[in-house]
């Protein structure tokens, strides 16, 4: 349900990227996704995604930068490490954000547990022990990363070392070693045909009780390219079904490269650049998708380059665009002074850094590369790429309308770190062969519809009632406010605050139902996470009725009149509650019984079938259906498939059930269920990519149109209709 074809293994398999590949099992059990928790505090409704209650350790709002030995060092030093930690000092690579200084594999023990039990460092090549090595790192304003392996040490089948059945004694040693951040590999998991999902939860609890705060980074290196059969779930590609409410970060492919500097490596940049940008929809502040780490221009064994420095900075470029963690792994004693130079380039590592944590996604492309956009704190600003695959300079253009600019756009070319004029409706640059532009565009957000001129902190619903448009949106205090206005946006806007059930506001997106008498039903989540709803009636609205349940998210109602309506929500548990006027809540379960993400959608249609659709852990959208009738028996959960970024939104249209949903990389698509059945995603082209945040509101209009309200890029609620 992207622009571009979602590919779930890589085109052709490579080599092993591994010195050790061991054979697993094709059948495990499928983990269950973990369960998102309520937040009843004003910050989870004013994030209207559809999403689970995500990780956040805290130490990492924006992406993370640092270094790491594996690509440079091999099995690491103690004095190797410190003269590194030097030389990020020196070169002011650490100032300029290069702070962690972080050890893979190699620095454990030969035996790498003592006759206690505890993890040991190699006395050879740390001689002075690891807690001396970080106090040496403190004292240099540097953090302190350290390597463990989520599967049980195997005698040095498959990996170095092993924390299961260690877990909490290793996070507290770490904590007590004031270590900042912990990567943990799966190698010796992969061995032991482990899931995981569950091993790396078990992971994340044991670090949440050590009593220290660290950065978790999850490495499960595992693809098609290891050549080992394996199940979905045991797949890096898939770690993003569960490992954005576990850790800061998440490998979503397999090693960049080989860990001595190798010939051919430019492809595997593309590929983990590729396999990158397939869930965007699974990161934000706090928690982020990892391509692996930066290798600049380490020379191999003839002297020559296995990337070159044009070749260095794209990966650099398209990792910042993408608000990838940043974490060298080349050794940085052996770069030039203009690599380094790149590598500190403020204006590239601001689009890195930026606080919205946005990734960059992929709005154009052709045989020659591709044109990705990714939005920026700020009205009207976008960071954009032009980025050419091929061999040699061509001239490349971005389309202001693709990045959703209008008007006279400035651009500044971020790598130059220059102006570059003011332009309309688009920019052409010859690119490097291997290369990249990086641009800054400033201009104004084009967005579709027309502005309500009201600010929301959540996705808005609206009401058709004849040529009238009511629309309810969550206010910049988190009330509840009532927007009245002419369909044909002619007359005067008539706003009300109508407060909230519970302190005066409500959480999330209200649902709302119009019907005959000029009457309007409102259902809310309060912040309580309860369910409550309001009726106007002869023009005066009524007091909050509590419907009770514990929802984590908002309501939505498959609703025929005022007395014969079902409401559907989702549960602390994850899965989807249900309740109508008269009975009380049960549960509609969920596909797969796994838990789903954000507010499910209903409608029913003209023949009575209640249609319920829902974004799954898997960011794809479920559906299932039953009569109108309580009686009724509810259908099987069926895949509509997509990759979503948000809630799916119901419309009943004539004999139609329009879907609507925010895809992976923000665009816009939907999916019509008529004569019996689903008929397959199609684009709304008149929506850019970021265009609009979490969910549409959406109504029936006359001769089959659709109103439409969203809360756009800007903040604002936007109307428009769809024809």
């Amino acid at each position: 349900m992207t622009s571009h074809p979602q590919v779930r293994t890589p085109a052709a398999s490579r080599l092993t990227r591994r010195a050790t590949a061991v054979a697993i099992a094709t059948v495990l059990a499928v983990t269950a996704a973990p369960v998102a928790t309520a937040q009843t505090g004003p910050d989870r409704g004013a994030v209207d995604q559809g999403a689970p209650e995500y990780y956040d350790s805290g130490l990492a709002p924006t992406p993370y930068m640092g270094w790491n030995t594996y690509y440079g060092l091999g099995a690491p030093t103690e004095q190797a490490v410190r003269s590194v930690a030097d030389k990020l000092v020196s070169s002011g690579l650490r100032d300029s954000g290069y702070d962690i200084v972080w050890l893979d594999g190699g620095w454990q023990a030969d035996n790498p547990r003592d006759a206690k039990g505890r993890l040991a460092a190699h006395p050879d090549r740390f001689p002075s022990g690891i807690p001396a090595l970080v106090s040496y790192l403190h004292k240099r304003g540097l953090k302190a990363g350290i390597y463990t392996d989520a599967g049980a040490y195997d005698g040095g089948k498959t990996c170095g070392l092993g924390s299961r059945g260690h877990y909490e004694d290793d996070a507290r040693q770490f904590a007590g070693w004031k270590i900042d951040a912990v990567k943990v590999d799966f190698l010796c998991g992969i061995g032991a045909k482990l899931d995981p999902g569950p091993a790396f939860k078990e992971f994340s609890d044991a670090v949440a009780k050590s009593g220290r705060k660290m950065l978790l980074n999850l490495c499960n290196p595992l693809t098609d390219d290891w050549g080992v059969p394996h199940t979905p779930e045991q797949d890096a590609h898939n770690s993003y079904v569960y490992a954005p409410t576990i850790a800061d970060s998440w490998r979503t492919g397999t090693d960049i490269a080989w860990g001595t500097p190798s010939p051919g490596q430019w492809p595997n940049v593309l590929r983990n650049m590729d396999a990158n940008a397939w869930h965007p929809e699974a990161q934000g502040p706090g928690h982020y998708n990892d391509p692996d780490y930066l290798i600049p221009m380490r020379r191999m064994g003839d002297g020559s380059l296995e990337l070159t420095q044009e070749e260095s900075t794209t990966q650099l470029v398209m990792w910042a665009e993408m608000g990838s963690p940043l974490v060298i792994g080349s050794d940085p004693r052996t770069l030039s002074d203009s690599m380094i130079k790149t590598l500190r380039n403020p204006e590239i590592i601001a689009v890195d850094q930026d606080p919205l944590a946005i990734q960059g996604v992929r709005v154009a492309s052709d045989s020659v590369g591709d044109v990705y956009s990714k939005v920026l704190a700020g009205d009207g600003r976008r960071a954009v790429v032009l980025l050419n695959r091929s061999d040699k300079a061509v001239e490349r253009t971005v389309k202001f309308s693709d990045v959703g600019l209008g008007g006279g756009v400035k651009v500044r070319d971020l790598r130059a770190r220059a102006d570059r004029g003011t332009h309309t409706d688009s920019y052409t640059v010859e690119v490097p062969a291997h290369g990249t532009a990086f641009l800054k565009l400033t201009g104004a957000d084009a967005l579709p519809g027309t502005s309500l001129g009201q600010k929301a902190t959540a996705s808005p619903a609206v009401v058709r009632d004849g040529d009238t448009l009511t629309t309810f949106l969550r206010g910049p205090n988190g009330s509840l406010v009532q927007h009245t206005a002419a369909a044909d946006g002619n007359g005067r806007a008539r706003p009300r605050d109508l407060g909230g059930p519970t302190k005066g506001r409500i959480l999330g997106q209200p649902a709302a139902y119009a019907s005959a008498g000029g009457r309007i039903d409102v259902f809310v989540r309060g912040t309580d996470s309860r369910v409550y709803r309001r009726v106007l009636a002869d023009g005066r609205w009524g007091t909050w009725q509590n419907l009770g349940g514990r929802v984590t998210d908002a309501p939505s109602v498959a609703f025929t009149d005022p007395g014969h309506w079902t409401l559907f929500a989702t549960g602390s548990d994850g899965q989807v509650v249900q309740r109508g006027p008269s009975t009380d809540w049960s549960s509609l379960g969920a596909p797969g019984d796994r838990p789903v993400y954000g507010r499910p959608s209903a409608a029913v249609d003209s023949q009575g079938l209640v249609h319920v659709a829902v974004r799954s852990a898997a960011d794809d959208v479920w559906t299932r259906s039953r009569p109108a009738s309580a009686s009724g028996e509810w259908s099987q959960w069926t895949s509509l498939g997509g990759t979503v970024g948000g809630s799916p939104t119901l419309v009943t249209v004539g004999d139609a059930v329009v879907l609507y949903a925010r895809a992976s990389d923000y665009t816009l698509w939907q999916q019509r269920y008529e004569n019996g059945g689903w008929q397959g995603w199609t684009k709304r082209q008149e929506f850019p990519s970021a265009a609009f945040e979490g969910a549409l509101g959406a109504v029936a209009g006359p001769g089959g149109t659709v109103d439409a309200v969203f809360r756009g890029v800007d903040g604002y609620v936007h109307r428009t209709q769809f024809k």
